[in-house]
C-alpha cells in the first residue's frame, strides 16, 4: 500500500474515533478545502485575477473551517467576520512586503532546479507570492478566530453579569495564551521544514549576512513573521466583535 494513502487512512480514522460527528466534519473539510485550492490553482492557468481568486478562495476555506465544522451561531459568525477582516489587512501588509523586500519568484537555490523549465507562466510573480502568503495565514487565523470567541461565549454564558470591560480582560488572557503556544508551533513548524535547507545553507559557508539575505529563508521567516502579526491582530478584533455582539441589546 502506498505510505501516502496509509497516512491519510491512519489520519481518518483518527479524526473519526477521537474527534467523533466534529471529526468527521473536519475530514470532509480537510478534502473541501483542498478542492478550493486545486480549483484555484485551475482559474490562475485559465488566466483568473490571482488576488480575486485568493481572496474568494480564502473566504471558502474560512466559511468551511468555521460553519460547515462548528456549525452557524454567534460565535461562528463573529470568528467568520473577524478572519475576513484580518485577511484583509495581511493582504495589504503581505503586498508591502514582497514589494519592498522584492521576495516574489524563485530564490538562486531553487532555479538550479529549474532550468529545464520555461519561466514564462504568464502569472505576476507578485501576486502569486500574494498569494502563497495568504493561504498561508488563512489557517491560523481561523483557528484564533473560533477560540476566542468561543472562550468568550463560553464565559458570558456562565457569568451573563459581567461588563464589556471584565469581558474584554478574559478574552485577552485567553488570547495570550493562544498567541504564545501558537507562536512557538509556527516557530518549530518553520525550524523543522527547512533543517535539511539550514544544514545546506551552513555547509556553504554563507557569511551572516549573506545567511540572512538568502532568499529562500528570508521567505520563509517574512512569512512566519506575517502569521505571527495575523495572529496577533485576530485576538484583539475578534475579542472586540464578540462582546459587541453578545452586548448588543
Amino acid at each position: 500500500m502506498n505510505v501516502n494513502l496509509l497516512l491519510l487512512i491512519i489520519l481518518g480514522f483518527l479524526m473519526i474515533k477521537i474527534g467523533g460527528e466534529r471529526g468527521r466534519l473536519a475530514l470532509a473539510a480537510l478534502f473541501f478545502n483542498l478542492t478550493f485550492m486545486f480549483i484555484m490553482l485551475i482559474l490562475f492557468n485559465w488566466g483568473f485575477s490571482p488576488i480575486i481568486v485568493t481572496l474568494l478562495t480564502s473566504v471558502s476555506i474560512t466559511a468551511m473551517n468555521l460553519f460547515f465544522i462548528n456549525g452557524y451561531s454567534k460565535k461562528t459568525l463573529v470568528a467568520f467576520n473577524s478572519s475576513l477582516i484580518v485577511l484583509v489587512i495581511m493582504m495589504f501588509f503581505i503586498f508591502l512586503s514582497i514589494s519592498f523586500m522584492h521576495l516574489q519568484g524563485l530564490p538562486s537555490e531553487e532555479l538550479m532546479e529549474m532550468d529545464m523549465y520555461s519561466m514564462d507562466v504568464g502569472l505576476s510573480f507578485v501576486l502569486l507570492s500574494i498569494s502563497v502568503m495568504t493561504m498561508s495565514v488563512v489557517g491560523a487565523i481561523n483557528d484564533i478566530a473560533i477560540s476566542i470567541t468561543s472562550a468568550i461565549s463560553e464565559v458570558h454564558f456562565n457569568s451573563p453579569d459581567l461588563t464589556e470591560k471584565e469581558l474584554y480582560q478574559s478574552g485577552m488572557t485567553v488570547g495570550k495564551d493562544v498567541l504564545a503556544s501558537t507562536i512557538n508551533t509556527l516557530i518549530f513548524a518553520l525550524v523543522g521544514s527547512q533543517i535539511a535547507l539550514l544544514v545546506w545553507v551552513s555547509d556553504l559557508h554563507y557569511t551572516f549576512a549573506q545567511f540572512f539575505n538568502t532568499k529562500i529563508l528570508v521567505t520563509e521567516w517574512v512569512s512566519l513573521l506575517l502569521s505571527g502579526i495575523s495572529i496577533a491582530l485576530t485576538i484583539p478584533i475578534s475579542t472586540k466583535l464578540m462582546i459587541k455582539k453578545l452586548k448588543k441589546p
